[in-house]
């Protein structure tokens, strides 16, 4: 049985929910509390799986309470319920909430996403995942490059200076912080070469991402042709995260999201780098299975390794200490219809961007290709007639991608 917490002010709202889950959903073991206070005393006593909140109560209000309940129940499933789509309400939540919702939240909703969260929670304890984790040879701790800039961020006076160095003491990160802000995103009329002001564009958390993929890349052992594929996947993921960038801002989501969008890119397909680094025969087996049987990357890796790389980059993640919503966004990736919303989303950006990127590719490279992309699910969320925009978008990427590399 799943323990289940919902936290309130509004006496009404928890006796509803109370009523009519009971019935729709006899699995959980359902407890109720009117305060912040009182969640915490319950919380003392019961371990939940997951914890709902609502934002606004009077005294301790939602966020503080799952600041809270963080430390004392770190494997809990927090979701908070907001009225507030503001950016500085919701970057507040961003630590201590995995999941947002809009009030008025409809109950099959509701249910939806706690049941949602519970399977992600139970993916990241698969026993395929641990295997493969436990057999793979990099995964004992992050990149030390990444390792020092974490610690250096952790402080809470850091320094430019401090982290500029730690970039440039890598110059293999030191390149592609370069190759990145030159890149369409940041539209700059000149060019920039200064890594300070590089790291100043790039913002913390691309930062890191960046510097854990590149430094997972340079562990690489393997063969020449394997490490080029390895390359073409960096700089594939990096272009993935601008194209999503753009996507958003284009739709107009906030500009701290459309910030965000380049890391969750760029760490999205960080379980194929896991899987061609440490399983390189075995991956190459998937590939060709692809191509020859026309079946999807998912259906093969599941069936080659137990489980696919959006689960695989989102396990490691989680292990690595990663923002719940970082790893929600790498593990739906390609399956973003799966989570209940009805609206554009940083989800959609970087699965849209994905499959443009790879569609953009497949066409240069001289092979025929059909968009794999989900129009039901585009019309589902209202946005079924801007993928050409999108693709705009995702060409002038490439493009501008293109001439970085070969420059």
């Amino acid at each position: 049985m799943h323990h289940i917490l919902f936290v309130d002010d509004d006496t009404n709202i928890l006796s509803g929910l109370r009523r009519r889950l009971r019935v729709t959903c006899p699995q959980w073991n359902l407890y109720f509390a009117n305060s912040g206070d009182e969640a915490i005393r319950l919380a003392q006593s019961n371990d939940f799986d997951v914890i709902v909140s609502d934002i606004q109560m009077p005294g301790m209000d939602g966020v503080t309470l799952l600041e809270t309940l963080q430390k004392t129940h770190p494997d809990a499933v927090r979701i908070i319920l907001t009225g507030h789509t503001d950016n500085a309400s919701y970057l507040r939540t961003i630590g201590p909430a995995h999941q947002f919702l809009s009030k008025p939240c409809d109950n099959q909703t509701l249910i939806e996403s706690i049941d949602n969260a519970l399977g992600l929670r139970q993916l990241l304890q698969s026993p395929e995942l641990r295997t493969l984790v436990a057999a793979s040879k990099s995964l004992a701790s992050p990149p030390e490059t990444y390792t020092r800039l974490e610690t250096a961020f952790s402080e809470p006076n850091y320094s430019l200076e401090t982290i500029s160095e730690i970039v440039e003491s890598d110059i293999a990160l030191t390149t592609e912080v370069l190759k990145l802000t030159n890149s369409t995103y940041f539209a700059v009329t000149q060019h920039v070469s200064s890594v300070s002001h590089a790291v100043r564009m790039l913002g913390m958390e691309t930062l890191k991402a960046l510097a854990l993929f590149v430094g997972l890349y340079r562990g690489f052992s393997g063969p020449a042709s394997q490490a080029a594929n390895l390359k073409r996947l960096c700089h594939r993921s990096q272009q993935i995260g601008v194209t999503a960038a753009l996507i958003a801002e284009y739709e107009h989501l906030p500009r701290q999201i459309c910030h965000a969008v380049p890391s969750i890119g760029m760490l999205s397909h960080i379980g194929t780098l896991i899987l061609c680094a440490n399983r390189p025969d075995d991956m190459q087996a998937v590939v060709e299975r692809v191509e020859k049987e026309g079946i999807s990357i998912d259906q093969a890796e599941t069936e080659q390794f137990g489980a696919g790389h959006a689960e695989i980059g989102a396990y490691l993640l989680g292990l690595w200490g990663f923002p719940a919503p970082v790893i929600q966004a790498v593990a739906y990736h390609h399956r973003p219809m799966d989570l209940p919303h009805r609206e554009m989303t940083a989800l959609t950006a970087i699965y849209v961007a994905q499959h443009l990127t790879r569609e953009i590719a497949d066409r240069e490279a001289g092979h025929e290709t059909e968009s794999n992309i989900d129009t039901q699910y585009l019309s589902h969320i209202g946005k079924d007639g801007h993928l050409d925009e999108w693709a705009n978008i995702a060409a002038v990427v490439s493009e501008k991608y293109r001439e970085l590399t070969n420059g």
